[in-house]
């Protein structure tokens, strides 16, 4: 559910963009408004998954205190 929330809020947080590059005739501006977040949006999630990740297998590893 929280990933459909992020991309529900990804599309309408760059929709004017979007809208604005589709009436632009460059073809940059369609990249810059619709490729660019995608791409974001990947690299973002996959350096989430790779901290949790990170983080659960820190957490079952035992101390060194113990």
């Amino acid at each position: 559910m929280n990933d459909t929330k992020n991309i529900v809020l990804a599309c309408a947080s760059s929709a004017a963009t979007v809208l604005a590059a589709l009436d632009a005739p460059a073809i940059i501006s369609i990249i810059s408004a619709v490729v660019l977040p995608v791409i974001l949006f990947a690299v973002g999630k996959t350096v989430d998954v790779l901290v949790q990740i990170y983080l659960k297998r820190d957490k079952d590893r035992p101390s060194r205190d113990e």
